[in-house]
């Protein structure tokens, strides 16, 4: 009887043991790309149909669509417009892009990724919608922060172009 209670302890006090060793060693790695995202702060680029645009970054994604289109509103003078499109992201990358009369708005949480996504939506409207559109240039880029990128001295950052 004693050693079977012995047993009995000796197995509970091995699982319990067990069961901390595997809880701390979760929180000691490192958190999965998902989470992480929680972290940042929500960016929102709104471009109006005469090519203006806003940006904002908030903790509050109403506050952050209201100061995007805010600044949106004080580029283009427009009354209306301003909120027709946008992009959303937490953490990422965000580009509006402009070719002729067409706004390209895309986010993703690689630069390249939204560089993709950009060229992919060029081609769509190239083959489907605008057949002779003019040639596209990146009007902003907005990184992870929420800080505009300037272009780059060989000119990359002004112009559409696939990932490398």
């Amino acid at each position: 009887m004693v050693r079977r209670s012995l047993l009995g302890a000796a197995f509970a006090l091995a699982l319990t043991l067990g069961a901390l060793a595997a809880a701390f060693a979760q929180s000691a790695s490192s958190q999965p790309p998902a989470i992480e995202a929680w972290a940042h702060d929500f960016t929102v680029l709104t471009m109006a149909p005469d090519g203006a645009w806003g940006t904002a970054t908030d903790s509050r994604i109403n506050r952050a669509i209201h100061l995007a289109i805010t600044h949106c509103k004080a580029m283009s003078g427009m009354v209306l417009g301003c909120g027709s499109a946008m992009t959303t992201v937490r953490g990422g990358w965000s580009l509006g892009i402009r070719c002729g009369r067409e706004n390209i708005i895309v986010a993703d949480r690689s630069l390249g990724e939204a560089e993709q996504r950009a060229l992919r939506r060029e081609t769509e409207l190239r083959e489907r919608y605008v057949r002779d559109m003019p040639p596209c240039a990146r009007v902003v880029t907005v990184d992870p922060n929420g800080l505009i990128v300037a272009p780059t001295p060989d000119g990359y950052a002004g112009r559409l172009r696939p990932a490398r």
